[in-house]
């Protein structure tokens, strides 16, 4: 009777057949000593009936129990792992992270103004910075153009450094508090250097990372023909 009780124990809470054998433990008749027989009854004892009631009384417990649901009255650990509530702490608010997390959950829960993007595509011919937010919103943009350069002095290391500040200042402006910059540097002109000389000279901003994004191709398109002079 006690392995039957076990193993019913076992398919209803979802434990193993070990760990029912210590749940239904304190309600075996094993546990609990034999009294002493009375001297006017060797034979039929009421002493018997109550010690064997708590163990009849779970064993009718569990057969009205259907399989898949929680019984009434199961240890407190099992109630634990059963319960939708949080053990410990409120994880009303908790957002995972990774593939669990969600993308929009990350969205609203973070400030896309705490970490701003400075993204400085320096080629041959000039330099494009661009200061985005967390979500690749553009706030403010410059070139060596923007700043009064002309022709082939537009990719020159005065150019980019020049339109660094032009992006500092509106910022400061606008009103904006950059608190993190993230830089990321596209391309090998002479502005590249030069942005990132800006940022620590021209700026307080604290700067988080330094991201090289610039594309290299593994044995991609053919290059063009090289250039004789």
């Amino acid at each position: 009777m006690f392995n039957r009780l076990a193993t019913r124990t076992a398919r209803t809470v979802g434990v193993s057949h070990r760990v029912a054998h210590r749940l239904i433990a304190p309600y075996s008749s094993d546990s609990i000593p034999p009294p002493a027989p009375p001297s006017g009854a060797p034979g039929n004892s009421p002493n018997k009936d109550k010690k064997e009631a708590p163990l009849s009384s779970l064993l009718d417990m569990l057969s009205t129990q259907r399989p898949g649901t929680p019984v009434t009255k199961m240890p407190k650990f099992s109630q634990m792992l059963n319960s939708d509530k949080p053990v410990k702490g409120d994880f009303s608010g908790f957002i995972g992270s990774g593939m669990y997390g969600g993308r929009l959950a990350k969205e609203e829960a973070e400030d896309p103004m705490s970490l701003l993007i400075l993204h400085v595509h320096a080629s041959s011919n000039n330099t494009i910075l661009s200061l985005t937010d967390a979500n690749g919103k553009v706030i403010v943009n410059a070139s060596g153009g923007t700043v009064g350069f002309k022709k082939a002095q537009r990719a020159g290391f005065e150019a980019a450094y020049q339109a660094t500040a032009s992006i500092a200042a509106t910022v400061k402006e606008r009103g904006i508090n950059v608190k993190a910059v993230e830089l990321r540097l596209k391309g090998f002109g002479t502005g590249r250097e030069a942005a990132f000389k800006a940022v620590h000279s021209v700026t307080n901003w604290v700067v988080m990372r330094i991201v090289d994004t610039t594309p290299i191709p593994f044995n991609g398109c053919r290059p063009r023909k090289a250039r004789r002079l």
